[in-house]
């Protein structure tokens, strides 16, 4: 459900490509919802008190949208366009062809995490997810995964709620994420988070957006909530 490639991105190369994450982290849209692990509105009439759909977490996070990043200036977006890499993705994912996203706010986007922020359980509504960790915080911000607790047709709920209470520790690891490191992640299979930052050093995650579909974006409502405004 996870691959590691650390050291994708060569330690003399990350410093300007950090830079870049510093000149925009200011300008970053601040989302700080609520919501449960399913990302979706929770239906009090379909679930009893206390159920996994019903349960809320906190998710903070500052987003730098996609359109931010001028082609001729900004690296991550030129190494996100890169033919190679996505042939590489694909490769790995063994998933071909691959398009990049249509969205033009969330094709490419970086994550900002400052102390205090943090990101709830919750399942992605995408099959994978592909990341570039830049900068990790002083403490914290530490991504944990619950690795395909979902399964066919089966949604676990008892496992999901004991991970929620804090009762299956021993199922929870820690993904070192160390900066350079490029991840490919199934997350819609596999329940997650990132733990509370600590310290003044911003967290910076880059999202590269890919599917097998032609011209996949995000909703209005998504576009909303995640960069505050629509495209």
């Amino acid at each position: 459900g996870v691959s590691i490639l650390a050291g994708f991105v060569r330690p003399d190369a990350l410093p300007a490509l950090v830079a870049e994450c510093d000149d925009l982290a200011a300008g970053a849209h601040h989302q700080d919802v609520r919501g449960t692990p399913y990302l979706e509105r929770p239906d009090v009439e379909a679930w009893p008190p206390g159920h996994p759909r019903l349960a809320l977490t906190r998710s903070s996070v500052h987003t730098v949208a996609y359109d931010r990043f001028d082609p001729a200036r900004f690296g991550l977006r030129a190494l996100y366009e890169w033919d190679v890499l996505l042939e590489l993705v694909a490769a790995l994912l063994g998933r071909s062809p691959l398009h990049r996203y249509a969205d033009p706010l969330g094709a490419m986007n970086l994550a900002v995490m400052v102390e205090g922020d943090e990101l709830g359980w919750h399942y992605d509504q995408t099959d994978f997810v592909v990341s570039l960790a830049l900068q990790s915080s002083d403490a914290g911000g530490d991504f944990e995964p619950v690795q395909h607790l979902r399964g066919d047709g089966d949604e676990r709920y008892d496992d999901v709620a004991a991970v929620l209470a804090g009762a299956a520790a021993d199922r929870v690891v820690t993904v070192p994420m160390t900066p350079g490191t490029l991840m490919l992640f199934e997350g819609r299979r596999s329940l997650h988070r990132v733990t509370a930052v600590l310290g003044p050093t911003p967290r910076y995650v880059a999202l590269f957006g890919y599917d097998t579909q032609v011209g996949t974006r995000s909703s209005d409502l998504l576009q909303r909530v995640r960069y505050g405004r629509v495209a």
